[in-house]
This record gives C-alpha cells, sequence and structure tokens, in this order.
C-alpha cells in the first residue's frame, strides 16, 4: 500500500508526522499573582524538516491557552477549571499569508528532526487577566492537559524558506502536505497554588 493518499485533485497527500508535545508549568507551585512561565515543547519524530503554522495551537501560547487548547481540573474534585480568558478574531487575509516575510511569517515554525522547540509565555492561571480573574484557589494542586481536538492544520514537509511563498512567486504553500498533526500528551501536567504569605 502507498504511504500516500491522493486528493481529488490527483496531488499526493502525505501522512501527517507524529510531533511530541510536553508542558511545563516553571515553578510548579506558586501563589496567585506571581510570576509563573507556561513552557510548551515540541519534537517532531519525522526523519525530514517540518514547518507548521502555529497559530491556532499550542505552540502559541500566549494566545492559545486563552482560547480553549488547555484543559485543567482540581486533582482532587475533577472539578473543571475555567482557563478560556479572551475572545479573538483576526482578519483573514492575516491567515491566508503563506509568504516568507510576510504579515504570518512568524507563526511559522520548522521543526527539525528530533530537536526539540520550546515556545515559553506567562501562565494565565497564575494572574487571570482584567476581566477574568484566576479561577484556581490557594491550597489546591490541579491538572492540566491539552484538549482532545488540539491539531496543527497546515503544515509542510521542508524548512520555512524552502516551503512558503516568495514575493511574485507562488509555491501554493496554502495547500498543507497533508492531513492534521493531531497533538497530545502522555500524561497531564501538575500544579499547586500556595496560600498567600503571612505578614
Amino acid at each position: 500500500m502507498s504511504p500516500c493518499n491522493v486528493n481529488p485533485t490527483g496531488i499526493p497527500i502525505a501522512p501527517p508526522p507524529s510531533i511530541a508535545i510536553t508542558l511545563a508549568i516553571n515553578p510548579p507551585n506558586f501563589t496567585l499573582g506571581s510570576d509563573v512561565e507556561l513552557s510548551v515543547t515540541a519534537v517532531s519524530k519525522a526523519p525530514y524538516p517540518v514547518t507548521v503554522d502555529t497559530w491556532w495551537t499550542i505552540l502559541n501560547p500566549k494566545i492559545q491557552q486563552g482560547l480553549g487548547s488547555l484543559v485543567g481540573v482540581d486533582k482532587d474534585t475533577h472539578e473543571e477549571l475555567m482557563l478560556h480568558s479572551a475572545h479573538f478574531h483576526m482578519a483573514p487575509a492575516f491567515l491566508d499569508d503563506h509568504t516568507l516575510g510576510g504579515s504570518h511569517d512568524e507563526y511559522f515554525v520548522t521543526l527539525e528532526p528530533g530537536q526539540p522547540r520550546v515556545f515559553n509565555t506567562s501562565f494565565i492561571a497564575a494572574y487571570g487577566s482584567e476581566d477574568y480573574p484566576p479561577d484556581v484557589m490557594p491550597s489546591l494542586r490541579y491538572l492540566i492537559d491539552l484538549r482532545e481536538s488540539e491539531e496543527i492544520n497546515w503544515w509542510k514537509k521542508g524548512r520555512k524558506e524552502d516551503v512558503l511563498d516568495l514575493p511574485g512567486q507562488n509555491r501554493e504553500a496554502g495547500r498543507a502536505d497533508g492531513k492534521p498533526i493531531a497533538l497530545k500528551l502522555d500524561v497531564p501536567v501538575e500544579f499547586a497554588v500556595l496560600p498567600p504569605a503571612l505578614e
């Protein structure tokens, strides 16, 4: 059996590569309002470079942790946390720009075979936002996982400079090379909220 399917236009569709995802919360025990870092690490298992569009994925953690890429529960009661904290709409032109150096360029990332790529940002559950206070409570432990439907919809085999369109040169970069890449964690990540320090 061929390793590729064929779409209705007759163009081969490659099977999606496997990408391992890990999360880390640093420090894993913190008081509300303190600086806490969320790190997302991606490692491609493909034997070739893979360029992915990170925008609608947890590989864009600054935005996506507040838009539903993460799910959380109280470790003891299994009560779900409200981690959604933003409503975001982007003009289609931004998302449709697959040009090297274009308006969407920074969200196209090349993953080299077996080399970890780390994406860091502030962990929103530690401080909330002006409109959404933290949903976590002191003296409790929580588990954070990826939502079941988390995936990378657009990817290309090759490095971004080789697969994205160039000004005046159409490489058909808007078409993904295959089906979406499903993302999941092996185990959820645990963190604890400490009681405030006594003055």
